[in-house]
């Protein structure tokens, strides 16, 4: 039974539409865009290059996959940076990335706690490199799912999902943002689909 009527699923869309064409959106360019895009495939496919990927625990931490890959566990920290990036124009080469990484100069966490920060290997917080100054007003979200539901080992999961999930994760094609005051439509469907790029 849908409890929710296409009358309303219609207005929903309606609003999502109002959303991406309205003068407070945060457009970024198609060209940056791409830049991005690119760069995450290649990411995705160099072995030598970790996984990241949000999950709710040992944020921080690195664990060693059975085919060998590295996979870095994030929350939504690491979304956030690749789109602060995006919204200043900045983007980089694969080497340049991974020697940010080396120097732990990327930020995976949003805070950490001393207990965590002992277990953890990237302890680097959004800090200054948040949206903005005025971070708190806007709500990162993503079109498709990127959450890490599942309760099996991250070494136990096919490197080809685990593939997969990163790419959703970081890449900014998936994301836009939303003010948080209306940032809970940014979890519904019928919103969510008007925001893709066309």
């Amino acid at each position: 039974m849908d409890c929710v009527g296409d009358v309303i699923r219609d207005k929903i869309k309606e609003l999502g539409q109002l959303w991406k064409s309205s003068k407070n959106c945060r457009n970024v360019s198609i060209d940056i865009l791409n830049s991005w895009n690119t760069l995450i495939a290649e990411w995705a496919k160099d072995e030598s290059m970790p996984l990241i990927i949000r999950k709710g625990s040992s944020r921080g931490q690195e664990f060693t996959h059975r085919s060998g890959r590295k996979v870095i566990i994030s929350d939504n920290t690491f979304a956030l940076w690749v789109y602060r990036n995006v919204l200043g124009r900045k983007t980089y080469t694969l080497l340049e990335l991974k020697n940010k990484l080396n120097s732990n100069e990327i930020p995976m966490v949003y805070a950490l706690s001393k207990e965590d920060k002992k277990k953890a290997k990237y302890t680097k917080t959004l800090g200054k490199d948040a949206l903005s100054d005025e971070d708190s007003k806007w709500k990162l979200c993503h079109i498709e799912p990127v959450g890490m539901n599942s309760r099996k080992n991250i070494a136990d999961l096919d490197i080809n999902e685990l593939i997969k999930y990163f790419k959703r994760y970081a890449n900014p094609m998936n994301m836009f943002i939303l003010p948080k005051e209306i940032g809970s439509l940014g979890e519904i469907q019928e919103f969510i689909d008007e925001q893709k790029i066309k």
